[in-house]
């Protein structure tokens, strides 16, 4: 049994791999507006209507009455949801949430 490669039948039936994760939320017009106002503070990219905070551990995308949250795992993802409130605090307690000031990627251009 030492001498089975890493990836035998044995391995993948106790090693289950968690599948990313999807949490979405429908969202009245008020709360929309809520939203929007405290994602502002985090510096997020906005495309129209919709506007998406890079975390660390995941994405959040707030769209016309529907609040989306990306992670690695549904445990993570339930985090971020119940920590979005924070923005409210001083940026210099976001981390201690898991939050940050979204990563906006500029692409450069070569002449």
């Amino acid at each position: 049994m030492d001498d089975e490669p890493p990836n035998s039948w044995f391995s993948r039936l106790f090693n289950h791999r968690e599948k990313p994760a999807l949490l979405e939320q429908r969202l009245s017009r008020e709360a929309y507006q809520e939203y929007r106002e405290l994602f502002m503070k985090a510096r997020p990219e906005v495309n129209g209507s919709k506007i998406r905070l890079h975390l660390s551990d995941g994405t959040v995308e707030l769209d016309e009455g529907v609040l989306r949250i990306k992670a690695k795992n549904r445990k993570t993802a339930e985090k971020i949801l119940r920590n979005l409130h924070h923005y409210d605090q001083p940026p210099s307690l976001w981390p201690a949430y898991g939050l940050s000031y979204s990563i906006r990627k500029k692409r450069r251009t070569i002449l």
